[in-house]
C-alpha cells in the first residue's frame, strides 16, 4: 500500500494505492491519528487506485471518520472503484460517508459546506 498527502487549504488530500490490507491499514490509522490529534481533522482520502480493502481496510476508515468528526472534521472518500464501492456499500458504510466521484468534488464540498 502507498499513500500519499497534499495538504491544501480546505482539505488533506490522501491518496491511497493498492491493498488496504492489514499491516499497512493499522500503520496509516497509527499515522493519520497524530496528524488529528494534532488539528488536521478534514480529509479527502482518493481511493481510486485502491485495487483490493478487507475488514481490517474498513475498521480503519471508520475509526479515523470517529476521530476527525470528535473533533468536528470530516472525511470524504472519492473514486470508488466498484470493488471498493460494493465493500462499503454491504457493509452499510455507504450511508456513513459522503463520496464523490472526484478529488475536485470532494474538496469543493469542505469548500462549500454550512
Amino acid at each position: 500500500m502507498n499513500v500519499f498527502f497534499e495538504p491544501g487549504k480546505s482539505a488533506t488530500v490522501v491518496t491511497i494505492e493498492g491493498h488496504f490490507v492489514v499491516p499497512d491499514s493499522d500503520n496509516f490509522k497509527n499515522f493519520l491519528l497524530k496528524k488529528i490529534e494534532g488539528g488536521t481533522t478534514e480529509y479527502v482520502l482518493d481511493l481510486a487506485k485502491v485495487s483490493f480493502i478487507d475488514s481490517s481496510g474498513v475498521s480503519v476508515l471508520l475509526s479515523l471518520l470517529q476521530a476527525v468528526r470528535k473533533r468536528g472534521g470530516d472525511i470524504r472518500l472519492t473514486g470508488l472503484n466498484d470493488l471498493v464501492a460494493e465493500t462499503i456499500k454491504q457493509i452499510g458504510l455507504h450511508h456513513i460517508f459522503r463520496s464523490y466521484d472526484t478529488v475536485a468534488e470532494g474538496v469543493d464540498s469542505f469548500q462549500n459546506a454550512p
